[in-house]
């Protein structure tokens, strides 16, 4: 068991680390509200920029919008390692209020794009901040609180980021109708649109930059170790391990099932709401309506599917996940009619199975990985999500445009289904080791 530096401060139950202050804790919460949704923002919205902006053709929209995606995770993949080294030299205070300026700028210049090519320039732009900023969230939620109150800091941060994103979804989405209303025209609507959403990034810049501490971690780059030796000590340990190979897999579909809603959800309800006759305006905002349904439940169900994890066999519990994902996403791929009533009960499962992935994996991971090696073992956990995320857009945007509006759907449903197979197979051949809870290394699982 953990005991807690009691000549440190705490806010409300959780006990932060010496040198934190608690308006610096404070900060990280709003912190977690703050960068999901505006993260997420650019890639739910970007349906109105090219229907009314650029007038992209519907059937090339999905090759698009993948193409984009990819590209924005390309430029994190290679950042973030300069990033993190970068940030234990300056503060993560620094380059957490830099990559919300980076945003904002992405944001201000993004409606302005007059062809492909400038689209893409505009996308760089944000990437970078986004190789900056939600890297600094999850290395400022470690570095704000002492082990003991660990796992219940992650989770209510968790519940804010939910929260974040369901704002963004029911008030940022809905901000080109609502300028639409007050006369503006389509385009400008739009522009508007996206200037709010960088004038919220700088207010987050601000607020990072007066409310996080100024301590820099002063753990030289030169200390960690090469990329390469972190992929041959990850693999090894998988090959030596096919529970850790299994967990792998959890991140490449947890990433992948997350990706598919956030980039191809809004571009589908923004074209089937088109085809009715919505504006495209007015479709936006019914597709934030339906978003934050599906976050909702991703959110509320996050802390359930936690202590569902916590009291099974780790190898069970991602089975569950994956059950839960792949009958949500396989369901949702064989919807035709996103107004529909049938709709919702859908939408709610896939948010359910969205998020049962993430914590089951993560789960999975912490305990299978030893403490000796995690650093390693975390950080390829990680390149396979976004190797992940990279799949989900790219053919993900494939099949939107050459086999149909909800294939990318089914298509994570058809993996969620491969990987269960594989996790039942390792299952019934190997007997997981005791909890965590019990084994002192494991106890710092995620």
């Amino acid at each position: 068991m953990f005991s807690p530096d009691p000549t440190s401060a705490r806010i409300g139950p959780f006990w932060i680390t010496p040198g934190w202050t608690r308006a610096n804790a404070a900060t990280v919460w709003a912190a977690s509200f703050l960068t999901i949704g505006l993260s997420a923002f650019m890639s739910f919205a970007q349906p109105y920029i090219l229907n009314e902006v650029l007038r992209v053709p519907q059937g090339d929209q999905g090759t698009l919008t993948g193409t984009l995606a990819a590209l924005q995770e390309i430029i994190v993949i290679t950042l973030v390692s300069f990033v993190g080294i970068w940030s234990d030299r300056v503060s993560r205070r620094r380059v957490y209020y830099l990559g919300f300026l980076a945003m904002s700028l992405g944001y201000a210049v993004y409606p302005f794009a007059t062809n492909i090519g400038e689209l893409i320039l505009y996308r760089c732009v944000f990437a970078i901040g986004i190789a900056m900023a939600p890297l600094m969230l999850s290395a400022c939620m470690v570095d704000a609180i002492q082990e003991v109150t660990r796992g219940r800091w992650i989770g209510s941060n968790n519940v804010l980021q939910g929260l974040g994103v369901v704002a963004m979804a029911l008030l940022l989405a809905k901000s080109p109708a609502w300028y639409a209303s007050l006369g503006a025209d389509p385009v400008s609507a739009g522009r508007f649109a996206y200037w709010t959403a960088a004038a919220v990034c700088v207010v987050a810049a601000v607020t990072m930059a007066v409310g996080l501490p100024r301590i820099i971690p002063g753990r030289p780059g030169a200390d960690a170790e090469p990329m390469l030796r972190q992929i041959v000590t990850a693999i090894g340990q998988a090959r030596r391990n096919p529970r850790l190979a299994v967990a792998y897999g959890g991140a490449f579909i947890g990433r992948g099932d997350f990706t598919v809603v956030g980039v191809y959800f809004s571009l589908w309800i923004v074209q089937a709401g088109m085809d009715l006759g919505m504006s495209s305006a007015d479709a936006l905002g019914k597709a934030g309506m339906l978003f934050g349904i599906v976050q909702g439940a991703a959110m509320l169900w996050a802390f359930f599917m936690g202590m569902i994890v916590d009291r099974l066999n780790r190898l069970t519990g991602l089975c569950l996940a994956l059950t839960l994902a792949g009958t949500g996403y396989l369901l949702m791929g064989q919807v035709e009619d996103p107004f529909g009533p049938n709709f919702i009960p859908i939408a709610l499962l896939l948010g359910m199975g969205e998020v049962s992935v993430i914590v089951a994996g993560g789960a999975l991971l912490g305990q299978e990985a030893p403490a000796t090696n995690r650093g390693p073992i975390v950080g390829f956990y990680n390149a396979v999500g976004g190797i992940g995320i990279l799949f989900a857009t790219y053919v993900g945007g494939l099949a939107f445009d050459n086999i149909g509006r909800t294939a990318p759907f089914t298509v994570m449903g058809l993996l969620n289904a491969v990987l269960l197979v594989c996790a039942l197979v390792v299952r019934t051949r190997s007997r997981l080791s005791v909890e965590p809870s019990i084994t002192p290394a494991r106890q710092n699982s995620p």
